[in-house]
């Protein structure tokens, strides 16, 4: 112990003169800078996640304004398209309930061209049905702007009326003779069409006389209708005939496609891979066949 009041022994002193602090071994420094180079990688994990969860917020700004903008547009599409009917009906055709009609076959005749497509049908024939349409649309225009219906009917009710039929021999009003008229000649035309149409189409018997008595029974309908009925306003008729027009479309192209027939498979057949799928098979193959004959020299065959 020394004296009392006399300084104590240094670490100097007790190391021993020239003699250093010890030094860190191999082992604690690595694992010191195993831990510095943890903690830089947490400093940059943290820093990422902050840069992403700015990032994902400014993201989901971004996807909700392009959504709030799509829906917008579509919107304004259905808006634009609808007025447009409802505008051309009222302006052309007097009724916007023809703007309705028109736009709804017209939307229709363009899904049954998508539908065909998709079904492997052949979209030309399909075309061909809005040819059909147009012409449709023009003998109907013509018929019914002429009133030639009209105008038969009455030369055959007073062909009745004054040269057939005596004084008090009909049960019901002369004026009815219009559309008696009208329902006779129509049942008679559509009653024949119906006839040659199932010959040729192989039906015989009462299948026959079925589709006669339909076509008879349509014809009577649409001639009574015809023969009755004076059209002097041309925007009604343009608006009928457009909608009889569209629809001879969706029905004469549906069953000129059906004619034609449909093939999914060839309409699909792009989308699978047929070339890879073959030089995989000729791979694995060889390389079978190779594995077959290393392991016949390693057995000694």
């Amino acid at each position: 112990m020394p004296p009392a009041g006399e300084p104590g022994p240094t670490t100097a002193d007790t190391l021993g003169a020239g003699q250093a602090p010890a030094q860190p071994g191999v082992g604690e420094a690595i694992g010191g800078a195993r831990a510095a180079f943890k903690r830089m990688i947490d400093a940059h994990i943290a820093l990422l996640r902050a840069e992403l969860a700015i990032t994902g917020k400014e993201l989901g700004v971004i996807l909700g304004l392009a959504v709030g903008a799509l829906v917008i547009a579509i919107l304004v599409g259905i808006l634009l398209y609808v007025g447009s009917f409802l505008f051309l009906g009222e302006w052309l055709f007097g009724s916007m309930g023809w703007g309705i009609i028109h736009g709804t076959l017209l939307g229709a005749a363009f899904i049954g061209f998508v539908g065909v497509n998709l079904a492997g049908g052949d979209v030309r024939a399909y075309g061909w049905g809005a040819l059909a349409g147009f012409v449709a649309t023009v003998v109907l225009t013509l018929l019914l702007l002429s009133n030639v219906g009209n105008e038969g009917g009455e030369w055959g009710s007073r062909f009745l009326r004054d040269d057939l039929l005596a004084e008090g021999a009909l049960p019901f009003g002369s004026e009815w003779l219009v559309t008696l008229t009208g329902l006779v000649v129509g049942a008679a035309i559509l009653g024949i069409v119906a006839f040659i149409a199932g010959w040729r189409a192989g039906q015989r018997g009462r299948a026959l006389v079925s589709i006669i008595i339909a076509g008879a029974l349509g014809g009577g309908f649409v001639g009574a209708i015809y023969t009755s009925t004076r059209y002097d306003a041309p925007d009604g008729v343009l608006g009928l005939a457009i909608m009889v027009g569209l629809i001879t479309w969706i029905v004469v192209g549906l069953l000129l496609a059906n004619r034609r027939g449909f093939d999914p498979e060839a309409r699909y057949a792009n989308l699978v891979p047929r070339e890879s799928i073959a030089s995989f098979k000729l791979t694995k193959e060889f390389l079978m066949e190779q594995l077959a004959r290393q392991k016949g020299r390693m057995l000694g065959r």
